[in-house]
This record gives C-alpha cells, sequence and structure tokens, in this order.
C-alpha cells in the first residue's frame, strides 16, 4: 500500500493548505515552484528520505504488533463504556465462542454469570482506571459452560481527560486454578515505534529549526506525531509493568530481598521471573538481546514460555526448564520470522533458581549468566553453561545446560544479575564495571540488609556510571535464605 521511496510535491500554488494536505496524503514534504535555491531542495531531499525510513520502520513495528495480537494464547479484548466489543482476537473468539461476524452484536456484560461480581469489578475499575488479575467466573456464549478466569483491563482516556474505551486481557486458569494466583497476564502486544525512531525525531527537529517559513509547519505536523509515539510508548511500558511479578508479592516469599530494575529506554529488555509451585519457590533474571521495544517483545515471548513451561507443564528441573525454553523460543522467532529466521540472533540470557525450603536445597542452572553463592565463609560465583537461549538460528546441534545443587543455611544469600550492570563504562578511566567488582561488592555490602544492599548496588552504579550514557538495562536480584 505505501511505496518505501520518498516522495517531494512540487506546486506552482503557493498555498499553506495545499503542501499540508500534500504532506497528510503521502507526501514527505513539498516546495513551491520558484521559490526555493539548492540548498533548500538539498535539505528538503535528505529530510523526505530520513522521513521515510522512519515511516517504514513505524509500520514495521504495527505489523508485528498485530502478529502478537492475532497469536497471543490469551483473550485480547477492546469494549466501549458500554460493554460492547470493539475488537477481540481469535484466542478470546475461541475461549467464549464467539462467531467474530456477530463481534458488533455481542457485549461484554453478557459473559458475567453473577451480577454483584461484574458489579464490583467495574466499581473497582471506576475507582482506580483499571483492575489487574481480577478472579472471575465467566460463561461461554454457546455452550454455557461456567470457566474460571483472570481479567486485566485499563480505562483508556482521551486528551480531553474522558474515558473512551476498556482494555483489556482474560486468562482461562480454569484448569490450573490451584497453581499460583499471584503470576501476572501473559502480553503479546506492545507498541508501534522504537529508540532509533526516537533518536531520528530529536534530530529532525534541528533540521526543521534552520528551515523557512514553510517547513516551520512541517515541524508542528512532526512534533505531534513525535507526542503521539511517545504516548505510545509510555502506554507501552504500563502495559509491560503489568505482566511482571509485583515486589510485593515476592517478598511474601523473600521478605528479605531486593530487584533493581534500571531500563535503559522506556521499556526494556531485562525481565524478572517468580513462582510459587508445590512448596518450592522458582525466580529468575532474563537479559533479551536488545533493549527498548525490540528487547521487550522478546521479553513478552521469554516471559509467556516461563509461565508454559513451569506454571504449565509443571517442569521444576532447571536445566531442563533452559532445554525447554530453548525449544519455545525458537519455535516463536520461527513463527514471527518465518523465512527470514536463519538470519536471526534473537535471543537471551538467564539464571534461574529453584528454592526447596522444605530439604534446604537450592538448584541453579545459567544460560551464559552465573549465580553469586554467598554463606558465612565464602562467596562463591556459579556458572553452569555458556550457552544462551535462543540466538543463532543456524546452529541446529543440542545445547548443553548443567544444573548446579547444593545445601543452604539460614542466612545465606543469592545474587542474580543481567550484564547491563557489569558492562556499564564508567569510572575514573571509563572502562566496564566487570564482573570481579561485582564480587568485591557484595563482599563489601553483604552483611546488610538486603534492602540497604539494594540501595547501594543502585549508588554504586550510579555513581561509577557518571556522566557516561547507560549502556543497556540494568536488573540485579538479591535475597537472604
Amino acid at each position: 500500500m505505501f511505496s518505501d521511496l520518498p516522495f517531494i510535491v512540487l506546486t506552482g500554488i503557493n498555498d499553506e493548505y495545499v503542501g499540508i494536505n500534500a504532506v497528510k496524503n503521502g507526501a514527505q514534504d513539498f516546495l513551491v515552484k520558484g521559490n526555493f535555491d539548492g540548498m533548500l531542495l538539498s535539505r528538503s531531499i535528505q529530510y523526505s528520505i530520513e522521513r521515510k525510513k522512519a515511516e517504514v520502520t513505524l509500520r514495521r513495528s504495527e505489523n508485528r504488533y498485530k502478529a502478537l495480537f492475532h497469536n497471543s494464547i490469551d483473550a485480547i479484548y477492546m469494549t466501549n463504556q458500554n460493554g460492547d466489543f470493539i475488537d477481540i482476537n481469535p484466542s478470546g473468539l475461541s475461549l467464549f465462542e464467539i462467531d467474530k461476524s456477530k463481534i458488533k452484536d455481542c457485549n461484554a456484560n453478557d459473559l458475567y454469570i453473577i451480577e454483584s461480581e461484574r458489579k464490583a469489578l467495574l466499581d473497582y475499575v471506576e475507582r482506580n482506571n483499571g483492575v489487574k488479575d481480577f478472579e472471575i467466573k465467566l460463561k461461554k456464549q454457546q455452550s454455557g459452560e461456567e470457566i474460571d478466569c483472570l481479567i486485566s483491563t485499563i480505562r483508556i482516556f482521551d486528551e480531553d481527560n474522558n474515558q473512551t474505551i476498556y482494555q483489556g486481557i482474560i486468562r482461562d486458569i480454569t484448569a490450573k486454578k490451584k497453581a499460583d494466583r499471584a503470576l501476572n497476564q501473559s502480553l503479546n502486544a506492545l507498541d508501534k515505534a522504537n529508540e532509533s525512531l526516537m533518536g531520528l525525531n530529536n534530530h529532525l527537529e534541528e533540521l526543521v529549526d534552520e528551515r523557512t517559513f514553510e517547513l516551520n509547519k512541517e515541524k508542528e505536523i512532526v512534533e505531534i506525531q513525535n507526542l503521539e509515539i511517545k504516548k505510545s510508548i509510555q502506554y507501552a511500558k504500563r502495559i509491560q509493568t503489568s505482566i511482571l511479578p509485583s515486589v510485593s508479592y515476592i517478598k511474601q516469599h523473600l521478605p528479605d530481598s531486593f530487584i533493581l530494575y534500571q531500563p535503559k529506554d522506556i521499556v526494556s529488555g531485562d525481565f524478572y521471573w517468580f513462582t510459587n509451585i508445590d512448596s518450592k519457590l522458582i525466580i529468575a533474571a532474563v537479559d533479551c538481546t536488545g533493549h527498548g521495544v525490540p528487547g521487550a517483545f522478546m521479553s513478552i515471548i521469554g516471559y509467556t514460555a516461563l509461565n508454559y513451561i513451569v506454571n504449565d507443564k509443571r517442569i521444576l528441573e532447571p536445566s531442563v526448564i533452559l532445554k525447554e525454553l530453548d525449544k519455545q523460543v525458537k519455535i516463536s522467532i520461527n513463527n514471527q520470522l518465518g523465512d527470514n529466521v536463519e538470519n536471526s540472533y534473537d535471543g537471551m540470557e538467564l539464571g534461574i533458581c529453584i528454592i526447596d525450603y522444605e530439604q534446604n536445597k537450592l538448584e541453579f542452572s545459567g544460560a551464559n549468566r552465573p549465580m553469586y553463592f554467598k554463606n558465612k565463609s565464602s562467596l562463591e560465583k556459579v556458572n553452569t553453561s555458556k550457552n544462551s537461549i535462543g540466538g543463532d538460528n543456524k546452529f541446529s546441534g543440542a545445547k548443553e545446560f548443567k544444573t548446579f545443587r547444593t545445601t543452604f543455611n539460614k542466612g545465606d544469600s543469592i545474587y542474580l544479575l543481567s550484564d547491563g550492570y557489569v558492562d556499564q563504562f564508567g569510572g575514573p578511566k571509563g572502562k566496564k564495571f566487570m564482573s570481579k567488582n561485582i564480587a568485591l561488592l557484595i563482599e563489601e555490602v553483604g552483611s546488610l540488609s538486603m534492602k540497604d544492599q539494594g540501595k547501594l548496588f543502585e549508588k554504586n552504579i550510579n555513581d561509577w556510571r557518571g556522566l557516561e550514557d547507560q549502556v543497556d538495562d540494568i536488573m540485579v536480584i538479591g535475597f537472604r535464605l
């Protein structure tokens, strides 16, 4: 529908409306005959090429968003204030037995079984502008079968702060209601923009400042687009944050703990994951390739796969979890990229721990990420594999992941982290922080409470970075057993 070639409208009518209307209909710029010189033409060509690149990048992101929406295993929906469906993905149509051709005649209120529960949910949403993991019974439209669900929804407002729609996710938990109810919904949709587009807009603003009155009008259009993109990315951040397990829930099981979570951009490629199954605690620190919007796409794939492997399939062996995760990530990437999968290096690195308090046993496996294990007498850095998850799809050999096992005593400490901390440039010589300094830092602060340690980890890396740019997402998890 859209050509990848930029074009400029040349008009003989010196009318501001004509030029702006041309841009709205697909042109990247406009010039008036006899009213430009070589320098202005050169700038116009350069600006048009860069803007076309930005448009192409944005539309590719839109296509990935639509693919994630379409392939989600959870129901994703959008309704108006009266409950009429605006849109619902294939999983939602299947879950609630809704005929796609009759979606406009369906109302979300028809899904509820108990009217008092529906009113309680609506009241909570109205007071808090949203709800997360609200457990409720719903029914299928054709068979009337009752299903247990978790609903997460938000109210979306227009520029005048008037509510326009509800948007949310519904997950069927009928078959695993006894599992951990605090897990958050997987999200398979992020937004339309990426880091390079934001940087490009900053550069375009500098060019626009040097241009003539006509091009200043074009700057106004670009600024409006930029504002919409930033709003979209901020919304993506809220959605990504909503899928992470709450810190308060983790502290219920690991009260002496901290999580340092410092994305490089608005959204992050790092994420932490936690669940509690059969009296065992499972916690992971995951570092996806890239950061910003691309990294966040991978984090959704990883989060969904871990939920499936551990919570649904009940795999509780760390090395086996990593092997299955490698398989699931490759399948997801293959579904997304198709014929281009051989050129993909998308993947993730992570460390995952399983804590068994009944037997005082600790198990760990890492995909190119270590665990630091500190007891009263020593600090041990544990590495089990240099293989990563996903990665080079040309590699068809079996990857090896091993499980480290040990016993622990009360007061022993565990640390998991992504590579953003050790790879941060700074210090007096502008060098990386390095793993050896992580060990020294743990030795220095290890006797303090985890709350105080988290503050010192954050202060230390910010002091080290100084005026340097943050190079990657930063995440550190620490907890005392």
